[in-house]
């Protein structure tokens, strides 16, 4: 078979095939040796541009019912890191894509289960949130401290999005530090420990990391937060010292990482507004998407937009 009409197999099957179809015998497949996972980490490693320190592995996540199409995730085997890459590889091994799709379901119930599912991940634990519990919209985002258009996220939705929408709109913060950023971690735990003495404690060390993303680095990241922790008012930055020295706020920041990695999440700013995915800083996307959660309520009409999937 030449190499366009792998292609075009591949791409048809697109439209045919799904992780979660109908069971179906299994037929004898390729196996997926040493020589093989190697040239696939690399091409992934490459293409993704992960970061030469970060090791990577892939696991077989099973096959496409019925077909030798199978899913594999690419992922960090640093245990601290939430890196992970799904893909699915054609059978012959040489074509990856993200999504295998089955034209036997119905879309509308394949939407509805999608969305519950994810709806269901997000309320998980208790993320810090803005914004009265029973919104007609919940905004979650998942965010690294380090990551420069998550801190024009963070401003765009706390200056914009939020005022504009008052009383309308509950945001949650989830902590998604990604693996190659030095110190976004040592932020994301800084931030979490601050909230154990209220939740505007938590939001204050939020603006402050953010606003001073370009002036923190790894060697000052500690000593900066501890002295911005002094000047607050009735915080006591003491306790902050100590919950940091344990480690405190690791288990917040995890929890937050295996919810993201749930719903799909690899890099930040990642937005859900309900179920719908805004990958990137797309304000005037997720503007729209709350306005069209909110339109049937008031009887409105909007335009629904383009997301990601």
């Amino acid at each position: 078979m030449s190499a366009r009409s792998q292609v075009a197999a591949f791409a048809a099957a697109f439209c045919i095939l799904s992780g979660a179809g109908v069971a179906q015998p299994q037929p004898p497949c390729q196996t997926l040796d040493d020589a093989g996972r190697a040239r696939l980490i690399d091409y992934v490693q490459k293409k993704y541009r992960v970061p030469v320190t970060t090791p990577l592995g892939v696991a077989e996540a099973g096959f496409v019912s019925g077909s030798c199409y199978r899913k594999l995730d690419f992922h960090s085997e640093d245990a601290r890191s939430p890196l992970h890459i799904i893909l699915f590889a054609s059978p012959d091994l040489r074509f990856l894509a993200r999504e295998v799709v089955d034209s036997r379901v119905d879309p509308a119930g394949e939407e509805r289960k999608r969305s519950q599912d994810i709806a269901a991940s997000l309320r998980q634990g208790n993320p810090v949130a803005l914004g009265p519990k029973d919104a007609p919209v919940t905004v979650t985002v998942f965010s690294d401290f380090q990551c420069p258009f998550c801190a024009q996220m963070a401003h765009g939705l706390m200056q914009d999005i939020l005022p504009s929408q008052e009383g309308k709109v509950r945001l949650q913060f989830r902590n998604f530090p990604l693996p190659m950023h030095a110190w976004a971690r040592t932020a994301a735990q800084a931030a979490n420990c601050a909230r154990e003495q209220g939740d505007r404690y938590f939001w204050a060390f939020h603006d402050y990391l953010f606003e001073h993303q370009r002036e923190l680095n790894q060697e000052n990241i500690s000593k900066n937060v501890l002295d911005y922790a002094a000047g607050l008012p009735d915080f006591q930055a003491s306790s902050l010292k100590s919950c940091l020295a344990r480690t405190g706020g690791a288990a917040t920041v995890d929890q937050d990482v295996a919810v993201g990695k749930e719903v799909g999440v690899t890099g930040t700013p990642t937005v859900f507004v309900g179920s719908e995915r805004v990958v990137g800083y797309k304000l005037e996307e997720i503007r729209a998407l709350i306005q069209r959660s909110i339109a049937p309520q008031s009887g409105q009409e909007v335009n629904r937009p383009a997301v990601e999937r």
